[in-house]
């Protein structure tokens, strides 16, 4: 049996007929083209402009009681940007200038005209499509490589703006972990002091997973030097192999040296969206080491390149929308994409829950969205034979 070879003819055929098609454009490409940009440029600035004024109302009471010099609320606001126009305002915008642009043309029979000349309406609206592609790709790169480094930035100016007013969310939590020769139990833990309050559980396995020794404290701290953790109102119980209890000690204040010191217990990453994929993958490999769920990191993995998905995906709807626009084109447009995006951010916003509780694999709760929209569109092309 002979084996397959390559090809290389067939490609190179399949490259030039698509150059020849679109290079250079033609002059209705252009023509459809120009016009949607320039709604599409004008909308991402009006919605940039209403999602910072909703950040802005949302953070009123920070900005107007913060101990920070003036300038990190700018900073802030500034770091926001690539978020908010990466999560909501392109697919939106993207969406609407499309559909409102396809239905402009097809209200004022433009697209009638197109067709009868022999035009499809795939290849009326192609120089779209292949923008949404584009936007699909910079999205990606551009989330990689901007919008979650920057995310970082954000939430430091946000924790200098909120520093002093109440907000201990970064110092206190109950923390479960697996260190090398057991499981550690945190109740409050204070980074700045290195110093643990509240309780301070510890218990010492044996080789084979068994426990040897508990050891319950009400204060614990660590001292860099001598490596030693002092703990205070200890409480010590002992086991045999028979998980018998074989005996007892309470101390008012007593030294251990435990395999891990407190930079094992801080948490050195923030939100799993300010980790790029490799930050992730290196997350991943931290919290099972330490014993810890990772379903929101698995999610994230996916969403890396599930979530730019959705320019493609409101693209291809807002050409079958704009298609179907018979009324005026700019209140059916909005009240579309309002709906379709709305839509979108439920279903996907449920899988991704899913996902990261383990309900579902976060592959299916993050992909189920996306898969479902995109079947969706290409059935109504082949449906309605557009």
């Amino acid at each position: 049996m002979s084996a397959i070879q390559f090809n290389p003819g067939g490609f190179r055929f399949f490259f030039q007929k698509w150059k020849k098609e679109f290079f250079p454009p033609k002059l209705l490409d252009k023509y459809l083209f120009r016009e949607f940009f320039k709604i599409f440029i004008g909308t991402v600035i009006l919605l940039t402009g209403i999602m910072l004024l909703s950040l802005i109302n949302d953070n009123m009471r920070n900005f107007t009681t913060t101990k920070a010099p003036r300038y990190h609320v700018a900073l802030f606001l500034v770091y926001s940007l690539p978020r908010i126009i990466s999560t909501t305002v392109v697919s939106m915008s993207l969406m609407f200038s499309i559909c409102f642009t396809v239905g402009q043309f097809s209200v004022n029979k433009e697209l009638v005209s197109m067709m009868a000349a022999g035009v499809s309406f795939f290849r009326i609206v192609a120089p779209l499509i292949l923008f949404g592609i584009l936007m699909w790709i910079v999205m990606l790169l551009g989330t990689e490589l901007i919008v979650r480094p920057v995310n970082k930035l954000a939430k430091i100016e946000h924790d200098l703006l909120t520093e002093g007013m109440g907000t201990l969310a970064n110092s206190v939590y109950q923390f479960h972990v697996k260190g090398k020769e057991g499981f550690y139990y945190l109740y409050f833990y204070d980074p700045d002091k290195d110093e643990i309050n509240g309780g301070f559980n510890y218990i010492r396995l044996r080789p084979d997973g068994s426990p040897e020794t508990v050891i319950s404290s009400l204060k614990a701290k660590y001292n860099y030097e001598t490596k030693i953790w002092k703990m205070k109102r200890v409480e010590e119980w002992h086991f045999d192999n028979d998980l018998k209890l074989s005996s007892q000690e309470s101390f008012l204040e007593k030294d251990y040296e435990l395999p891990e010191d407190p930079n094992y217990f801080k948490i050195p990453t923030g939100s799993v969206e300010e980790m790029n994929l490799f930050q992730l993958r290196e997350e991943e490999k931290r919290r099972i080491q330490k014993g810890l769920s990772y379903g929101d990191v698995l999610t994230e993995k996916h969403s890396v390149f599930a979530l730019p998905m959705m320019t493609i995906i409101v693209t291809l709807i807002g050409t079958i929308a704009g298609y179907f626009t018979k009324k005026t084109a700019g209140v059916a447009s909005l009240g579309i994409t309002i709906g379709i995006v709305l839509i979108y951010y439920i279903f996907n916003s449920a899988g991704k829950s899913l996902g990261e509780n383990g309900v579902i694999p976060p592959s299916v709760g993050v992909w189920a969205t996306p898969g479902l929209f995109m079947g969706l569109c290409f059935w109504m092309f082949r449906r309605m034979n557009l």
